[in-house]
């Protein structure tokens, strides 16, 4: 082009970062991996669970659950009734360790 404009290659461009401008935190696999904490509040549950009453306990909302349940393929409303198991699942996320009662201990 001779139009009297003068042709500039791009200039080269940065690589990319892989945090964010302004994080504070290390990019993600950049550092020692820690392994995951250990739930730190423990409750007890009864083989068979109303998902409301999972939810008072671990302290969050019944819907919360709910979702939680759906994300595992399982189709329960608040009012009711899961096993130990999925249970236990449900409160490992939230930060606790689901055990079953010991011998002598009532659970409401």
């Amino acid at each position: 082009m001779s139009d009297g404009v003068s042709e500039r290659a791009p200039a080269a461009l940065p690589a990319p970062s892989p945090r964010f401008p302004g994080s504070t935190k290390p990019a993600a696999g950049s550092g020692p991996t820690r392994a995951p904490e250990p739930p730190g509040k423990s409750i007890y549950l009864t083989d068979v669970v109303v998902v409301r009453d999972l939810a008072s306990a671990v302290g969050i909302k019944p819907f919360k659950v709910v979702a939680e349940l759906l994300a595992l393929g399982k189709f329960k409303n608040a009012d009711d009734e899961i096993d130990f198991e999925t249970a236990a699942l449900v409160a490992a996320k939230h930060g606790c360790r689901a055990e079953r009662p010991p011998p002598g201990v009532l659970v409401l």
